[in-house]
């Protein structure tokens, strides 16, 4: 076999993948990570970045550890995403989504937000159709910014935030911008030795009255005993999933245990400094 006839199977053998169909590149797209979006998919041809563009694939947005060390190689080697160099990829996915995004999920070791207050600004600003915001135990923001925020998000169910201090006012005001929230993380941030402080139910009785609806609920470092984990299981029926982390005035006495055994909840309790669930 000459060289003409490998070179004409070879030929054969190579899909042309950027005549693919509209269709077919799209739902790819859909399963490809943000910054290899940005980066490289875009700079294949022309077709290709139309369909990249198309705002239908950044409903659902997750920045995982490969986005994280793509990312950062690319700041290094001082590669801009697209004409608008845009400098933060969390800002650059919402801006790309056009008020579609639905789900903005981000792995808990990662941080990538110099700006926390910034970004939930933009996406409160453009994406009111936002169902999931999950962002991980480093990004860390003010409890008003959050407040200003979910009031733009009236469709929210997810709002994992736990690293994040809350308090009755937060909790209460979020309740009500968010009537289907299902899934709340959240954490105390007690900065100095929890023995000095007493036992303090406000918070748990503040997702009694205005987070009834919750399936999953995450609570760090709070001040709550036996009798605020009990009001929270009484008041939530339809509660399936409940991570408390170094809340030490927690004794899991008997009525608690009972209660617990009772309603079949999955339960976690952590002690350790690390709120990485």
């Amino acid at each position: 076999m000459d060289g003409h006839t490998n070179n004409f199977l070879l030929a054969k053998a190579v899909r042309d993948w950027a005549g693919l169909p509209w269709n077919i590149l799209l739902e790819i797209f859909i399963r490809v990570g943000a910054v290899c979006l940005f980066a490289s998919v875009r700079s294949v041809c022309r077709e290709w970045q139309r369909v990249a563009n198309e705002p239908r694939i950044w409903k659902r947005v997750c920045i995982n550890h490969t986005d994280l060390l793509l990312y950062k190689g690319l700041v290094r080697t001082k590669i801009h995403f697209g004409t608008s160099n845009v400098e933060m990829l969390e800002l650059a996915v919402v801006d790309r989504s056009k008020g579609r995004l639905e789900e903005f999920i981000c792995e808990s070791s990662i941080y990538l937000f110099p700006s926390p207050r910034r970004l939930l600004q933009r996406i409160a600003e453009r994406c009111f159709h936002l169902k999931v915001l999950n962002l991980g135990h480093r990004f860390s923001a003010d409890e008003r910014d959050f407040i200003e925020a979910c009031k733009y998000f009236p469709l929210l169910e997810v709002l994992d935030c736990v690293n994040t201090k809350f308090t009755e006012v937060g909790i209460e005001s979020i309740g009500r911008s968010c009537p289907n929230l299902k899934h709340f993380g959240f954490r105390n941030n007690l900065l100095i030795q929890y023995s000095q402080y007493k036992f303090n139910n406000s918070l748990a009785l503040s997702v009694t009255k205005h987070m009834r609806g919750l399936h999953i609920l995450k609570i760090g470092e709070d001040m709550m005993d036996d009798d605020g984990l009990l009001a929270i299981l009484n008041a939530c029926s339809h509660l399936q999933l409940l991570i408390v982390r170094n809340c030490f005035h927690l004794k899991f006495g008997k009525n608690l245990e009972n209660k617990l055994i009772e309603i079949k909840l999955k339960y976690y309790n952590v002690l350790d400094y690390d709120f990485d669930s």
